[in-house]
């Protein structure tokens, strides 16, 4: 079953309703209650289990990640000084 990641970082893996506009949302049908989801990332493995590593010969896609495409590197906080 394909997982899910709600806005807040958790987990969602219960039934979920593709939009025509290609969002994806909770729910087996659109309440109130809905929230937006957005698919978790998932690595690529290899016959016996292992990772599978990117080929650098084919730049337009990775094949280290299932899609194609590698997650989006989160923005790092510079720390304040505080003097």
């Amino acid at each position: 079953m394909t997982k899910y990641q709600k806005h807040d970082g958790s987990v969602y893996e219960g039934p979920v309703l593709v939009m025509p506009d290609g969002r994806i949302k909770s729910g087996a049908t659109l309440t109130a209650d809905s929230v937006r989801l957005s698919l978790m990332p998932e690595r690529s493995r290899d016959a016996d289990g292992g990772f599978q590593s990117d080929d650098p010969s084919t730049p337009q896609v990775n094949e280290a990640w299932v899609g194609g495409k590698a997650p989006k590197k989160k923005a790092v906080r510079k720390k304040k000084n505080g003097s």
